[in-house]
């Protein structure tokens, strides 16, 4: 079947327009005024995180370096390659549902959700390598490799915290990207809801953001 026939004709991508508001375009500003200041509360969160994680590299470098040594850089490295790529599927899922391509933004919502799981897969499987080398320091069934610093320990601290913290965004994102990809399958879901496509892709470039920041302040500037 060729794309036309298959695609939903862009004059049919709308919105379907809530009765308190006055026009769809209002609507469509509130969406994303909301949106928008939801994420920046987060990115104060994160940003504290990371403050904390810089200065505390300034102040004692030589412990924070012993402990970001043992940081696993390359799947920080990898995982930044999967996270930029599925922030590229879901700015063209947005970009098809502008043109009413309805199959072919289901699919590119698919391949976000698959590059998440697999940032997600990659990101245990650290956590794993961690609890097999000792590097854990709350655990206390097993023994802390490094010394037993205060710094050290903040610093590895901070890594979980800031990790499992970004960890549980993406879980959230890919769990409401599936639901939100099931319903976008249906017929007619771009003529009431696009709106929802785009609103969500700023949630999602938003934990993009994070991991961009994260990676380097945590395992590539300390090293």
């Amino acid at each position: 079947m060729s794309r036309g026939a298959e695609a939903q004709p862009a004059a049919g991508v709308g919105v379907a327009r809530v009765a308190h508001f006055a026009t769809v375009e209002q609507q469509r500003h509130a969406a994303v005024l909301g949106i928008w200041a939801w994420l920046v509360t987060e990115l104060l969160l994160f940003a504290a995180l990371f403050l904390v994680a810089l200065i505390l590299r300034v102040q004692h470098p030589e412990a924070v370096r012993a402990a970001a040594l043992h940081l696993k850089f390359w799947v920080g490295a990898v995982n930044t390659v999967v996270l930029i790529c599925s922030s590229l599927t879901m700015s063209m899922a947005i970009a098809f549902s502008r043109m009413g391509w309805q199959r072919a933004m289901v699919r590119a919502m698919l391949a976000t959700a698959a590059l998440g799981s697999l940032f997600l897969v990659l990101k245990g499987y650290e956590y794993y390598a961690d609890y097999e080398e000792h590097m854990m320091p709350f655990l206390t069934v097993r023994p802390y490799a490094l010394a037993e610093t205060p710094a050290t320990r903040l610093f590895v601290n901070l890594y979980y915290v800031a990790t499992s913290l970004h960890g549980l965004h993406l879980f959230t994102g890919i769990s409401i990207l599936l639901g939100m990809t099931w319903m976008a399958a249906k017929p007619g879901f771009l003529s009431r809801h696009q709106n929802w496509i785009e609103v969500y892709g700023l949630y999602w470039h938003f934990i993009d953001l994070i991991w961009i920041l994260a990676f380097p302040i945590l395992y590539v500037v300390n090293r």
